[in-house]
């Protein structure tokens, strides 16, 4: 450097030199510059320049998310669907951490009304151009300078924002509603005419019916756009484990138990082989999906390569017999061929196992997603098992047992029955839950307002899905995790009907420890994709050393709650009048010699 002549510049340079001298000290840069390069020396490390960035980087400035973007893409599908970016600054550059896809929410089944279904498709429009205005908008403002591993803080803050863009719709709406009103009460005043009269008299009461039918519950009303609540829960979360630098699993699993934990365990795969229901071929309805899982013990590569040479192998022999168009699958990847009676679909996949040199009930069990609230005729109020046999809730009481009796190898049922029907519901789990898993799907509210629920003693189940889709956040889905699972429900979650290649509920089911992941049928690339991130982390997990053993099948039985005793009446035994059921706990058939 020059020297500086004159006195008034050698004064400003010094001047300037005592600043920096004191912004550096401030920062501690001298004490920090001295500590690295003595441990470096010592160290020393092949990438010197390398280890001094490692070094500094742990005293940068915390990152925070500085912009969220999305767009509408297309899902499994063909439908419009939310992908969501999350930018972060990062050592004083903005950097895209996350980008995610949503899976979409179909609340109909597909043997709805036409006009119900297109419904649905409008509204589901409505909803992805909201939930980008959203998300581009105020939650994006909302979210500028929050730390992104603070998950449970953002999913408040996101919840928030929506509730109050809820209530202010919801105002708005009255008020119309009430300006409405007004008008028509002004233009038509009410009168008493006879005819209304006629109709208050008591003679013109209906009879009472004898059985009363429960209507099922209607969609839950809400804000278009609310599920930017998932779509931005889910890529928040995923920039959050890219910042942190280990693996989208272990940062969940940090969000579930306050740690990472040492060992993982992988999810039993839940997989569709055939697909049935009303709207598909044959009188069958009672079932939805036949799917097969491999036993615990099992290990995940060996059990897909069985689960392929199944899929396969039954897809070959329906092939021969009807024409090569039997291969076809649906968007769930699974066959569907005609079924008239569920002894069709179980005997084909048993006869499949077989095949392979496995044994049904021990190597490979059955799961039946039965859908009961799709084939429920209300006006009659009996359940359409079959095209032509319509049953009544004591018939199913005594039809899934019976099954059950016949066929051993299956161990779970997902809603055998609709969740209006509770003691029906809970005299099936006293019948089969020693040795089968009475799941409930569309029995629960969303983990959103499930959380805040009371669980009672008279509706129970061994086992709840859960779904990353609409407005279900990653918070929610963690804190009802461990709700159900303090119940003694095991945990499935499931993948989404219109969905994309994102892998992202792997890593969830993982990092919660779900005993099951349900992913669709062993084709189609969505599905596809599931399964092979599931291969990814088994191999890694084992060459880390981190792969822990799964434990064996567990069923505990559930019984209906004591009846309430008569007045005077002392209760006998030591929980008697309690209406605490006395549970049991029992191994797999399989296991039992």
């Amino acid at each position: 450097m020059a020297s500086v002549k004159n006195p008034r510049d050698a004064r400003e340079m010094y001047e300037l030199k005592q600043k920096a001298m004191m912004y550096y000290n401030e920062n501690g840069v001298p004490q920090k510059m001295e500590e690295i390069l003595n441990d470096m020396f010592r160290d020393d490390p092949e990438d010197v320049y390398g280890h001094l960035a490692n070094y500094f980087e742990t005293f940068a400035k915390t990152p925070t998310i500085t912009k969220l973007q999305a767009r509408e893409i297309l899902d499994s599908k063909g439908q419009g669907t939310i992908q969501t970016e999350v930018y972060c600054m990062v050592k004083n550059h903005e950097q895209l951490l996350a980008t995610s896809a949503l899976a979409t929410y179909n609340f109909h089944p597909e043997g709805a009304k036409l006009e119900d279904k297109e419904e649905e498709e409008r509204e589901r429009q409505t909803f992805v151009k909201a939930a980008i205005a959203h998300i581009t908008g105020a939650l994006g403002v909302a979210l500028k300078g929050a730390d992104p591993t603070k998950q449970r803080e953002v999913d408040e803050i996101l919840f928030e924002i929506i509730e109050k863009l809820r209530r202010e719709e919801e105002e708005r709406k009255f008020r119309e509603r009430e300006h409405g009103d007004a008008d028509d009460v002004s233009q038509h005043p009410t009168e008493e005419t006879e005819s209304t009269k006629k109709s208050k008299s008591p003679k013109a009461k209906a009879k009472a019916p004898t059985v009363v039918i429960i209507p099922d519950e209607p969609k839950e009303p809400c804000l278009p756009g609310s599920n930017a609540l998932c779509a931005v829960s889910q890529a928040v979360c995923q920039a959050a484990a890219t910042l942190t630098h280990i693996p989208l699993y272990q940062h969940i699993a940090k969000l579930r138990y306050d740690e990472v934990p040492s060992k993982f365990r992988l999810p039993l795969p839940l997989v569709t082989i055939f697909q049935s229901g009303k709207v598909f071929p044959g009188k069958l309805n009672c079932v939805k999906e036949f799917m097969i899982v491999p036993k615990p013990e099992m290990s995940l590569k060996e059990s897909i390569k069985h689960i392929s040479n199944i899929y396969s192998s039954i897809a070959k022999q329906m092939t021969l017999k009807s024409g090569v168009t039997m291969k076809n699958v649906n968007e769930l990847g699974a066959l569907c061929p005609q079924f008239d009676r569920p002894e069709q679909g179980l005997d084909m996949l048993q006869e499949a196992i077989t095949g392979q040199g496995l044994t049904p009930g021990e190597d490979f069990h059955i799961v039946l997603n039965c859908a009961a609230q799709e084939y429920f005729d209300l006006e009659k109020g009996k359940y359409e098992v079959m095209g032509g046999s319509q049953k009544t809730f004591d018939d199913m009481v005594e039809f899934w047992p019976e099954l059950l009796g016949r066929y051993p190898s299956i161990i779970g049922i997902i809603d055998p029955i609709r969740k209006q029907e509770q003691d029906p519901w809970m005299n099936i789990c006293e019948r089969v839950t020693e040795r089968c898993l009475v799941i409930g799907e569309a029995a629960y509210h969303r983990p959103g307002l499930l959380k805040d629920e009371d669980l009672t003693e008279e509706f129970k189940s061994s086992g709840i899905v859960l779904k990353l889709d609409h407005m279900n956040q990653i918070s929610d889905i963690l804190t009802c995790a461990k709700k159900m699972e303090d119940a003694n429900n095991q945990v499935i979650i499931s993948a989404n009907l219109g969905d994309s290649c994102d892998t992202f509920i792997v890593d969830l089911a993982v990092g919660m420890n779900a005993r099951f992941i349900k992913i669709g049928g062993p084709c189609r690339g969505e599905r596809v994709s599931k399964i092979n991130r599931l291969l990814q982390l088994e191999d890694h997990l084992t060459q880390t050393g981190k792969l822990a053993e799964r434990e064996p099948h567990m069923f505990t039985k559930i019984s209906p709650p004591p009846l309430p005793e008569e007045e005077g009446v002392e209760g006998e035994g030591e929980n008697g009048g309690t209406g605490v059921d006395k549970s049991e706990k029992s191994e797999s058939p399989s296991r039992k010699k």
